[in-house]
């Protein structure tokens, strides 16, 4: 079933009408050469690793510059959604694990670092593996571009729906100059940033230093005054850039981050209603109530402490050099990125387990709190050689190149078990047994599981490797032809080994046979899949148990494996200037995201296959980008239709993570950039996307007789995909204009995103119930509004700036998801996890 969603023109016009009366802070215009009228500017792009006109580039791209990125309080990647109607990010689990990025409703869940991302992150060149290293703060910038659609044959990775191409601000060799500022908010705000550019030797040598701490309290209060979504980020920078001359131009980048983010803790939507029937004289909760409620009025949950700090650093060269053969670009680095996770979190009031090495796991002791538990380590070398130049009277503008990175992850992961955990877990009705919750250690022979654990370690090597090439061909004057190929290699070694754990419930579970009444579902509960032993581990503690057909069906399996694949991919456009100021183009891209191994305990259960297959992209897209009103006036629109093929998906079922490939999902619509300078202090903006991102009621095998059915997979067709709204639509304003004689420059500047409603879940419906929709499955349609006002001297030495973002306080989620063991089948506990409340504080800047 999918999801209905709501188009209010009404809200449309009402953000036209506020598009229309003010300006937007996209919009940076110039004067006239008659000092009459202001035009917008020319903004430069790097989309095909060339300067070029964003409006010549036959690719929708949208370029987002500094004072944009200020005016909005974009701090990072997080808040691009205020700016970027086609972008989307939701965070669950963790802040460093569980982002997903998104573009035209495109995306790759988190929460399993063995997934790349649809969306890939470029920093100054350089390619980031995971969203979560690109978590610090937007310092320092030259601009941000997001380019929708896949990419692959230009970027050094495949991603399957667009990239987001940061890049920072390079040394200057001929002046000396910095910038300061420092900002102070609500939920105990403070960020302050920083930067000197210093002349070395004069235009041969140049440093350009930069650091930032960012701190907030949180927003959710959690028990025992644990707070959830705090910040606390620093992030440097250092670089130096050598201009040799003829010899080349050199350009090294040292930084480092570190942060101890506590997020994300959940909200409860409802409780599972098989949970409120005591047993064995066990309270329905232990200590506060658990919260239940659909509204998000209150910042409440369950859990207690939760710890998340990160840890990168990074090097890259980029050297430049003219040749007698072409312009020849080389880019190499090498990425070390280290996050942690402890948490107390089961979502519940009772103490049903904890993960990692929190304060919980430390109380039991043993290998329980050893301190690289739930350490998730990422090492990634990238080289990337390019050659460019013009040939045929510059008709042709050729680009060959090559790709190698070698990316190594080493993630451990442990969860133990508490007292609450026999008796408080809720699984439903089980077969014939009424009661609940589930008393689990009647069928353990006894054996209790306060303090079983498992500790895993997850191996991944990665080696890719691909030769591209990119070229524009000028047909005529007007007409150009972009052909474009990259031919890749992936190959991954995927590991999964149990390497310590205590498991008394599951192997008394196992040995009480007959005695254990509940049957399969007794052991896949005393045996949950996080805490059990593997079969492996089985066959050396209790070898005689390994004849149990329970066991073999739902103990997790150890795996050593590889993953190889190969592809083409290509892309075909034609672009047609009209005018000189307007352009058309078309074209069609065939891309590519590897597969890979689903790096979880319970990912080769019952002998599965540990791998999941590579996503192909198959995309069209036309377009038109103009100019109009005597440079005064901007618009682009693009028509886009891509089908998916082998999408990854995965999903968390209240017991287990699972990850799959559903055969087809289709994102097709239409995006359309409007800007006008109406006056020298007034312009206006009004960016709307509308975006069908669905799964096709074909979308995988529906015959449960067919081998290869998959009940998941097939319960999405239909079905829009996860947190895709069909509409959004972004515009603001901003009016300018100097006062006090000319002695202070004064900007008010407002923006409104509105979004209809989308779908916030894996699964549209209960799994096996297509007619019962998942449970708060739906955010609502909404609008949130960001103000900034501002007052500067004329010469930009200073700046004050009052702001709020989201500042009507709108309440909205991004995921809904079922509460681990809390209920079954139609029954579950479900809870999801939020955006950010209104926030609002003040900010100071300077520059020398």
């Amino acid at each position: 079933m999918k999801a209905k969603h709501f188009f209010n023109p009404r809200s449309i016009l009402g953000v036209s009408t506020l598009a229309l009366s003010m300006a937007s802070p996209a919009i940076h215009a110039q004067e006239s050469d008659s000092g009459e009228a202001k035009r917008l500017s020319t903004v430069t792009v790097t989309a095909t690793q060339r300067e070029s006109d964003i409006q010549s580039v036959p690719i929708a791209v949208t370029a987002l510059d500094p004072v944009q990125l200020e005016r909005e309080g974009v701090a990072d990647i997080t808040n691009l959604e205020s700016v970027a109607p086609s972008f989307g990010l939701s965070t669950s689990g963790t802040q460093t694990g569980g982002i997903v990025l998104r573009l035209r409703g495109v995306g790759t869940t988190g929460n399993n670092i063995g997934l790349e991302s649809a969306v890939g992150v470029f920093i100054d060149g350089v390619y980031l593996s995971r969203p979560g290293a690109a978590l610090a703060d937007l310092l320092d910038l030259e601009q941000v571009e997001v380019l929708r659609g896949p990419q692959g044959t230009l970027f050094g990775r495949n991603t399957s729906a667009g990239a987001l191409v940061i890049r920072t601000k390079a040394p200057e060799l001929d002046e000396f100059g910095g910038f300061a500022n420092a900002t102070i908010g609500n939920y105990g705000l403070y960020n302050v940033q920083g930067g000197v550019n210093i002349p070395i030797a004069e235009d041969t040598l140049a440093v350009r230093l930069s650091g930032a701490v960012r701190q907030r309290d949180g927003f959710v209060d959690g028990l025992d005054g644990n707070e959830s979504h705090t910040l606390d980020r620093l992030v440097l920078r250092g670089q130096a850039l050598w201009d040799a001359g003829s010899a080349g131009e050199a350009r090294l980048i040292v930084d480092y981050a570190d942060g101890d983010d506590k997020c994300c803790h959940a909200i409860w939507h409802n409780e599972s209603a098989t949970a409120n029937f005591p047993a064995f004289g066990l309270p329905v909760q232990a200590g506060a109530p658990n919260i239940p409620g659909p509204e998000l009025d209150e910042y409440n949950s369950n859990d207690g402490e939760f710890i998340n700090p990160f840890e990168q650093f990074g090097v890259s060269l980029q050297y430049e050099v003219d040749t007698p053969v072409g312009a020849l670009t080389y880019i190499g680095s090498f990425r070390d990125y280290e996050a942690q996770t402890a948490r107390e979190a089961d979502f519940t009031a009772l103490r049903i387990y904890t993960v990692g090495a929190s304060q919980e796991a430390r109380a039991l002791g043993g290998q329980k709190f050893d301190p690289n538990n739930n350490l998730t380590s990422i090492e990634t070398t990238t080289h990337e050689l390019r050659l460019q130049n013009t040939a045929f009277d510059d008709r042709l503008d050729w680009l060959v190149g090559l790709y190698y990175s070698d990316e190594k992850i080493d993630q451990t992961g442990s969860l133990t078990l508490l007292e609450d955990f026999q008796a408080g877990v809720s699984g439903g009705l089980l077969g014939a047994f009424p009661l609940q919750p589930n008393p689990l250690f009647l069928v353990s022979g006894g054996a209790d599981a306060t303090g079983d654990f498992a500790t895993s370690q997850f191996l991944q090597d990665s080696e890719s490797f691909s030769i591209f090439t990119h070229n524009v061909i000028s047909l005529t004057d007007q007409l150009s032809l972009t052909l474009g190929a990259r031919y890749v290699e992936d190959t991954k070694d995927g590991s999964y080994e149990q390497i310590a754990g205590e498991h008394d419930a599951c192997i008394g579970t196992l040995q009480a046979g007959a005695a254990n009444f509940l049957g399969g579902t007794g052991v896949a509960l005393n045996c949950f899949v996080f805490a059990a032993p593997t079969i492996e581990r089985l066959g050396e503690l209790a070898p005689a148990l390994l004849a149990n057909p329970f066991a073999q069906a739902l103990l997790p399996r150890e795996f050593d494996d590889t993953f190889e694949d190969d592809e083409v991919v290509y892309t075909a456009k034609l672009g047609y200037a009209l005018n000189a100021d307007t352009n058309i183009y078309g074209g069609f891209t065939h891309g590519y995201k590897s597969g890979g191994f689903n790096l979880d305990s319970s990912a080769a259960v019952a002998g599965a296959d540990p791998r999941f297959d590579s996503e192909i992209v198959d995309a069209w897209e036309f377009g038109l980008k103009t100019d109009f009103w005597d440079g005064r006036a901007r618009t682009n629109i693009a028509i886009f239709h891509q089908e998916m093929e082998d999408f990854q998906v995965l999903e968390f079922t209240g017991t287990q993570f699972q990850t799959f490939n559903v055969g087809k999902a289709i994102s097709s619509g239409v995006e359309f950039e409007g800007r006008a300078q109406l006056t020298n202090e007034f312009s206006g903006a009004l960016n709307v996307s509308y975006t069908d991102a669905r799964y096709p009621d074909d979308c995988a095998i529906s015959d449960p007789s067919d081998p290869d059915f998959n009940a998941r997979s097939a319960n999405l067709c239909g079905a829009s995909l996860t947190n895709a709204p069909e509409w959004v639509v972004v515009t603001g304003g901003t009016y300018e204009r100097t006062v006090f004689d000319g002695a202070y420059n004064f900007f008010a500047n407002a923006s409104a995103r509105y979004e209809s409603d989308r779908r916030t879940s894996t699964q549209p419906t209960v799994l096996g119930n297509p007619e019962l929709l998942s449970i708060g499955d739906i955010q609502e349609a909404n609008t949130k509004v960001n103000l900034r006002l501002g007052l500067a001297a004329d010469d930009g030495r200073w700046a004050v700036e009052l702001w709020g973002r989201n500042i009507f306080d709108e309440r909205t989620k991004n995921v809904t998801f079922n509460v681990p063991l809390r209920g079954g089948a139609a029954n579950r506990a479900r809870a999801q996890f939020i955006q950010e409340p209104a926030t609002y504080g003040v900010t100071v800047r300077t520059n020398f």
